[in-house]
């Protein structure tokens, strides 16, 4: 079992990376937050990554996949995920399209409308979310180094206003709070909705 890779980044897009290692090239699926911040290194950059193997099967033949993730920590999440009724290797990796500390925080304190913000989390998956890990993902809340967690909730009234109107423009809500908090870090200056939703859509 492939369980880490180390190696020079050669391509990247929103869903997955390829990782050269020692002249062999890993096809590597990535949670959306993982797949953003590795967007941001260079290539030819070297990355470390924590990997999950499985076989995807279907009546005809089993395709081996490869899934990164840029700690244990996310690995063990993820794993958790998997746990949760209708909820395969895919999904899971779909939904992890906030740091892990966020998502731990929304499961604990049934925030079912984050929840179901999540690509691929309709009402029902929210809820099976939360049946299957609160009390199991306490451990997960505390943020690590590295990793900022998104507020739960917008911080200002500005913050809210811009929320909700990302949300009116199609923005599911999980991804609306992670790019008005990313406004927030790297704009700390600016003050209304306007402007923090400008600059939000710029994210996109």
């Amino acid at each position: 079992m492939i369980s880490r890779l180390r190696g020079l980044l050669r391509a990247i897009d929103r869903e997955s990376c390829e990782v050269d290692v020692g002249g062999v090239s890993y096809h590597v699926l990535l949670p959306p937050s993982v797949a953003e911040r590795l967007a941001e290194r260079p290539l030819g950059s070297e990355v470390e990554l924590y990997t999950y193997y499985y076989l995807q099967t279907d009546p005809q033949k089993a395709i081996p996949v490869l899934l990164g993730f840029e700690n244990r920590r996310q690995r063990d999440f993820f794993e958790l995920l998997t746990q949760v009724p209708k909820f395969g290797p895919r999904a899971a990796l779909r939904a992890m399209a906030l740091p892990v500390a966020t998502l731990a925080r929304a499961i604990e304190a049934q925030d079912l409308r984050l929840l179901r913000s999540l690509p691929g989390v309709g009402p029902q998956r929210a809820k099976d979310l939360v049946a299957a890990l609160e009390g199991k993902v306490a451990g997960f809340v505390q943020v690590v180094e590295g990793e900022a967690a998104v507020p739960l909730e917008p911080a200002s009234e500005a913050e809210a206003d811009a929320v909700d109107v990302l949300e009116q423009l199609g923005v599911p809500r999980a991804d609306a709070l992670r790019r008005v908090a990313a406004v927030r870090r790297d704009h700390p200056q600016v003050e209304t909705a306007d402007e923090i939703v400008r600059l939000a859509f710029r994210l996109g």
